[in-house]
């Protein structure tokens, strides 16, 4: 069926609006290799980081309750505007103070990049929830337009590192344990000034969205019941708004909802609790360039991930779906296993062994991205409570929050997990 200009201008706004989730977030992760040398933490900021983003999932919380409290008459519009200018002013005191160090308990530590840090967390987080929620106005096919904007936030501060020209293979002099590495071409600086520019554009998008006739045509109003069918003309409404009265497709049962929120839950554990605190640990016993391709490559998963659900139709039953995660799973144990015997894993320092890692450390990413997509999708369509898609991005939070906090203890507070550092020797036989 051909689709109106305006169905596209639509989709397009709700691409921008969405990179306002995770863009700034995923910029920090992706610029680390710069951060790192500047902070006195070295390697497990990366683990500070990962908690202080579980811990700011106090935001979702927050809004859990005040969802159990007003139900359906909670406003997530007001909060997204709360979001997104929030996270405009944290990103602009981030560029500008990122490398600020002060002494707290004993020792000299990245107070202030940690608390910027911890509040665009509370933002983003906040984000999984409040952006779900929103699709509610919108009809089903928009939903994978917000996936893909939110894909983006891991590919462009991947693509914006490429141009910058951090990381790449450590340069050891003879008889120095200190590796020099190339300048890059822009600062930290004007790297996160660039973001604040990308979620005002974001912003700019939301009002759009919100004030413009361009996506009238394509909001809903679902109505449940049958008693308010009959009232829907006392609705005041644009009057191009489509009225939806969704009650004979929806076909989810309650305790099939329930299985993909375990699903949903899980996967966010791994993805985004476990996975993100040892990616270091993982991949730079196999060099300093393998941990430069692996930051490269791993933001396409999502991007992917959101590609193949555009192009594979048809739908995914929960067999399939519990299929893909035990094989994300294994995969990301294996990720796991090759960390913990850091700095010397099986096959470190070869080229087979850099493939053989980031390639796990990928199709982990891709197929518990897709999970998410499909799941995500299926509620939209199938379940027949507005709330489905809130439960869903709140599950997924809790999911973070449960796999950051072990990860934290594990790295910093047990050490099981030992650093790999360039121009030092391991391994030796």
């Amino acid at each position: 069926m051909q689709r109106e200009p305006n169905f596209y201008l639509t989709a397009l706004l709700l691409v921008i609006f969405a990179l306002s989730t995770w863009l700034d977030i995923n910029g920090v992760w992706v610029e680390l290799p710069l951060i790192v040398s500047h902070a006195p933490e070295g390697w497990t900021l990366p683990s500070y980081l990962t908690l202080a983003i579980a811990i700011s999932n106090i935001g979702p919380l927050i809004i859990i309750l005040l969802k159990v409290i007003f139900k359906e008459r909670l406003e997530e519009r007001i909060f997204i505007y709360i979001e997104i200018i929030v996270g405009i002013i944290s990103c602009a005191l981030i560029a500008e103070y990122w490398n600020r160090k002060s002494y707290f308990a004993g020792a000299e530590r990245s107070v202030c990049f940690i608390i910027l840090v911890f509040l665009l967390g509370t933002l983003d987080t906040t984000s999984s929830v409040t952006y779900a929620d929103y699709m509610k106005r919108f009809q089903p096919n928009l939903l994978n337009a917000l996936y893909l904007g939110e894909s983006l936030t891991s590919l462009l501060p991947s693509i914006l590192a490429s141009i910058q020209g951090i990381g790449g293979e450590a340069i050891c002099r003879e008889n120095s344990t200190q590796p020099e590495y190339s300048t890059p071409r822009f600062s930290v600086q004007v790297y996160f000034w660039i973001f604040v520019a990308l979620i005002i554009l974001s912003l700019i998008a939301f009002i759009i969205l919100e004030f413009s006739s361009i996506p009238k045509r394509y909001r809903t109003l679902f109505s449940y019941q049958s008693s308010d069918i009959g009232r829907s003309d006392e609705i005041a409404m644009p009057p191009d708004t489509i009225i939806i009265n969704r009650r004979s497709e929806f076909s989810m049962t309650k305790k099939y909802y329930y299985s993909l929120l375990v699903i949903s839950f899980l996967s966010s554990i791994i993805l985004f609790g476990v996975l993100p605190a040892i990616g270091t640990y993982a991949v730079l016993p196999y060099s300093q360039r393998a941990y430069f391709v692996s930051s490269i490559v791993l933001p396409i998963a999502n991007p992917l991930s959101v590609l193949i659900g555009l192009v594979v139709r048809h739908i995914l039953n929960f067999i399939t779906i519990s299929i893909l995660f035990v094989v994300a799973f294994i995969l990301s144990i294996y990720v796991m296993i090759v960390a913990f015997l850091s700095p010397c894993p099986p096959l470190h320092d070869t080229v087979g062994g850099g493939i053989l890692i980031i390639s796990c450390y990928f199709c982990s990413h891709l197929i518990l991205y897709y999970i998410r997509l499909v799941i995500g999708n299926r509620i939209r369509q199938e379940y027949r409570h507005e709330s489905g898609l809130f439960w869903l991005g709140a599950s997924s939070q809790m999911g973070t929050l449960l796999g950051a906090i072990p990860m934290f203890l594990l790295v910093n507070v047990y050490e099981v997990f030992e650093s790999r550092y360039a121009c030092q020797d391991y391994c030796r036989e």
